[in-house]
């Protein structure tokens, strides 16, 4: 019995029949939320919504993480703003009145 080398073995078997392209696309998606915000998932969703479900619903998670981590950075920012200017008005309504 022979020790089958990496040349002779076969490829791992694609059960779902994704292609190494729509791997590279969804990965894309993800890592583009990093530089590009909720934009570079939003284009990657445009442009290949109808080409492959797979990226597709990758960049569409992308983008829906991206509007979350965005909404909660706009509501905390809003809370950090009120919880120091709140004193801050408070102080100066006391010296200056």
């Amino acid at each position: 019995m022979s020790i089958p080398t990496p040349e002779s073995s076969s490829p791992p078997y694609n059960a779902l029949g994704i292609s190494q392209d729509d791997k590279t696309m969804a990965m894309l998606a993800h890592l583009l939320g990093i530089v590009t915000g909720f934009v570079g998932p939003l284009v990657i969703w445009l442009i290949k919504k109808d080409q492959s479900k797979f990226v597709a619903y990758h960049a569409m998670q992308a983008l829906f993480f991206q509007l979350a981590l965005n909404i909660g950075m706009f509501v905390l920012g809003i809370t950090i703003i009120l919880a120091v200017a709140a004193p801050l008005i408070w102080v100066a309504g006391i010296v200056f009145c």
